[in-house]
């Protein structure tokens, strides 16, 4: 996986100078295998791991700056296949010009661009806003350190190890957590689509892309424009990123967003090899090879099947060492990483995709607030009573609920918390972990500028910044990409009006109509998804004696975040195979505690 480091200083200051001509000499030495691509007066960057085509540095002119990452043209200007993509000396100037602006409005990708601002003594870092490439920031002796991945930084010994503990507290309630801070103390996250100023041990930062700016930009309501221009952005995103690898391992669920991915990898528009690989559990629900098995063959390419099978001691096996900067969701399928692992080694596989993103982006979500959408833009109008019915039938609730939907959020315009029923505080949770809980800001800042926006558009902009969490999840073998989680998509969606999203009562109505052609009809008029629930009641079950040990022994319990008693009386058997297992809050307070052993050198301790 692409990895960088970057330092800036004030070269003005003797101090400042003199620390950073140590950092560098000590970075050369240690860094060997990592190639420096800029080197200025206030500026280094380091990169590793780039692929021509898929990652790597594209300076700027006279040394102005350097953009990490992948970058494309947006849609109109080019035909997605930019391997050899390389910004001209004209639009290199306007990215410098502009403060980094340009590059969010004019580009996409996978990036992090540092640009030197001479005239006013500062660096600025922007991120682009599908936040598919890590940007951490700390400061270390007056230096201002950036980097991708934490662990390389602690491994030079740059950062503390100081825990964040309230943002811990907060994760474990809210493993999806999206903000600034991370689980560690002075080290920040650069959120998608910031840019955040550094001058003179100074940091300020704004929003270069705003979900809300996007939206008012224009409403794409028409159904036909809507269906056309959803099909061939999606068509274009998947093509782009495929152009950057050979070859492709794509992981086809039997859902209709991988199956879209993959009808659009296989339309002859991308040269990539690509095989498939489903996952499926002993549980029917988990067992999706029939769909995967009718899209593979409709593509014409190849499907691996491989089960997901608890192993001896599997929760065990799943803990990570790697020092991430905050608590990271995990998959907690050791077998299906263990052979991924291996099939792309064996393969070759340059990427691994996903059709991640969909649900998000395509109006999977039951909101009465869809209704509501279309009477904030429209009024009361004759075909309100429409929308209204196929609200109710979408989201299986009265009539009358859909109504006072539409008279509360449309017709008088008032907004409900988005987080109000997304954020339950852990029932394994102490007490002072639950003050924490409840003063703990969860919102994401994009929604402090969308106060004017339909309901239906707040919660979609809450979707999208969940998207960030399937950039968490580390695979060290091979890229992973999620070409659904591209800004031309999520820009197309977010002018795309809920109710046109869906419509006739059924999710992703649009998008299933846009590839009706080239998606096998029984994906398409699937409404089911498939669920590992009970591999993961399995995995705990099987677990129990090394989970007791773990946990009540472990970190949180000492610190005081999870309440002992409360955690002991959920690690049995008979609870975990009841009406209502705390599944998701027990796994979440594992990987919290791996993470937090990690980062303070707290050994496993083997199960009985």
């Amino acid at each position: 996986m692409y990895r960088y480091i970057a330092f800036t200083w004030n070269h003005r200051r003797a101090e400042s100078a003199s620390t950073a001509q140590i950092l560098a000499q000590y970075l050369a030495s240690e860094l060997s295998a990592w190639r420096c691509v800029l080197d200025t007066n206030e500026l280094r960057v380091y990169h590793l791991m780039e692929q021509a085509g898929s990652s790597d540095a594209y300076t700027l002119v006279d040394d102005s700056g350097v953009v990490l990452g992948k970058v494309f043209e947006k849609p109109g200007n080019s035909v997605g296949r930019s391997n050899d993509f390389a910004f001209s000396q004209q639009e290199a100037k306007r990215i410098v010009d502009t403060n980094g602006r340009h590059i969010v409005e004019q580009y996409w990708g996978r990036y992090v661009a540092l640009i030197r601002d001479v005239q006013h003594k500062c660096i600025r870092v922007v991120r682009d806003p599908s936040g598919a490439l890590p940007c951490f920031l700390f400061d270390y002796k007056g230096i201002n350190v950036l980097c991708s991945h934490m662990d390389d930084c602690a491994a030079l010994g740059l950062t503390s190890r100081d825990i964040n503990w309230d943002h811990v507290a907060a994760y474990l309630s809210f493993p999806r957590l999206i903000t600034e801070d991370t689980g560690l103390k002075g080290v920040r996250e650069v959120r998608a689509g910031e840019c955040v100023t550094l001058a003179d041990g100074k940091t300020s930062s704004n929003f270069y892309w705003r979900p809300d700016q996007v939206h008012d930009a224009r409403i794409v309501e028409n159904h036909q424009q809507a269906l056309q221009e959803l099909r061939s952005t999606i068509q274009y995103c998947v093509t782009a990123w495929a152009s950057c690898y050979g070859r492709i391992l794509h992981s086809l669920s039997g859902g209709l967003d991988s199956a879209i991915v993959l009808a659009c990898l296989s339309s002859g528009a991308s040269n990539a090899k690509v095989v498939c690989q489903n996952y499926f559990t002993e549980a029917a629900r988990g067992d999706e090879r029939y769909f995967a098995s009718i899209a593979a063959e409709k593509a014409g390419v190849e499907l691996i099947e491989t089960a997901i099978q608890p192993l001896a001691r599997p929760i065990e096996k799943m803990l990570s060492s790697v020092k991430v900067a905050t608590p990271t969701r995990n998959h907690m399928e050791p077998a299906v990483t263990a052979a991924r692992r291996v099939f792309v080694q064996e393969r070759g596989i340059g990427a691994v995709f996903s059709g991640q993103g969909g649900d998000h982006f395509f109006q999977q979500s039951r909101i009465r607030a869809i209704a509501a959408d279309y009477a904030w833009h429209h009024g009361w109008r004759p075909e309100l009573g429409k929308v209204i019915a196929d609200t109710s039938r979408f989201t299986r609730k009265p009539i009358l609920s859909v109504v006072a939907s539409v008279l509360y959020s449309g017709l008088l315009r008032r907004l409900s918390d988005p987080y109000d029923r997304r954020i339950v505080a852990s029932p394994l949770a102490s007490d002072s972990t639950l003050d924490a809980f409840s003063s703990y800001n969860f919102r994401h800042a994009w929604l402090d500028t969308a106060q004017l926006l339909p309901m239906g558009k707040v919660r979609q902009i809450v979707s999208i910044a969940d998207t960030q969490n399937f950039f968490r999840v580390p695979f060290d073998s091979a890229d992973t990409v999620h070409p659904l989680i591209s800004q031309p998509i999520i820009e197309l969606c977010l002018q795309i009006p809920s109710y046109v999203l869906t419509y006739g009562g059924i999710d992703r109505a649009l998008v299933r109509e846009a590839f009706t052609d080239i998606v096998p009809s029984e994906i398409l008029t699937r409404t089911t998804k498939g669920g590992t629930a009970s591999y993961y009641v399995k995995l705990t079950v099987g677990s129990l004696p090394f989970l007791r040990d773990f946990l009540l022994s472990g970190v949180l319990v000492s610190e005081g975040l999870l309440d002992k008693h409360k955690t002991e009386a959920v690690l049995t058997e008979a609870c975990l195979l009841g009406n209502s297992p705390p599944i998701v809050p027990l796994l979440t307070a594992v990987k919290a505690e791996s993470w937090l052993r990690a980062w303070t050198n707290v050994e496993h301790r083997a199960a009985a």
